[in-house]
């Protein structure tokens, strides 16, 4: 378990915080989560690629050993996240890749139980998102070029001194915060 006292990464000391909002708020997503085949649909682990050409549209997908890649039920955490950047914008909030909140708050706005197992669940999906790595030319103007990344670039569990939880840090990828800061993010029907 990481401690809140280690030395933050480069990346995160660019970043302002970005604490989730409380109560309830329409589930948002990125268009293009939903157009393409970014996630595996498998309930058992999948290391097998996902390569996908369409158009001028070109993913690649891939997954490690060790977790496998990112399933549709994991997406439910960019749901998550992709409202709360939302909400925030609209709200005229300034929102930040570099996302905090605790495990309970997720894990309620996605529908899921709070219980151990749902917690240890939640870590696991959090190591498949950063471990899953996307090479797409989705938002690439020459349509030639990929755009590479994680659909979490790193996430770390939080604590106090005393070793006390105090939730979840995570860091967006641009192209992921990009997509959701655009106009191309709309309400999901619950």
């Amino acid at each position: 378990m990481a401690f809140a006292l280690s030395k933050p990464s480069q990346e995160r000391e660019q970043l302002d915080l970005f604490r989730a909002l409380p109560g309830d708020m329409a589930p948002r997503d990125s268009q293009d989560l939903m157009a393409f085949p970014f996630f595996s649909l498998a309930k058992s682990r999948r290391t097998a690629p996902i390569d996908f050409r369409g158009g001028n549209v070109t993913i690649r997908v891939e997954g490690t050993a060790e977790h496998g890649i990112a399933t549709i039920w994991d997406a439910d955490l960019l749901i998550w996240a992709a409202s709360q950047i939302v909400e925030a914008r609209d709200a005229g909030l300034r929102p930040s890749r570099l996302m905090q909140a605790t495990p309970y708050e997720i894990l309620r706005f996605i529908g899921r139980g709070t219980s151990l197992r749902d917690y240890q669940r939640l870590k696991a999906a959090l190591d498949r998102l950063q471990s899953t790595t996307v090479a797409t030319s989705i938002r690439e103007t020459t349509g030639r070029r990929l755009h590479r990344f994680s659909w979490i670039n790193e996430w770390k569990e939080l604590a106090d001194a005393r070793g006390t939880p105090l939730g979840i840090e995570m860091i967006l990828p641009d192209w992921f915060y990009a997509g959701v800061m655009a106009v191309r993010v709309k309400v999901v029907a619950a």
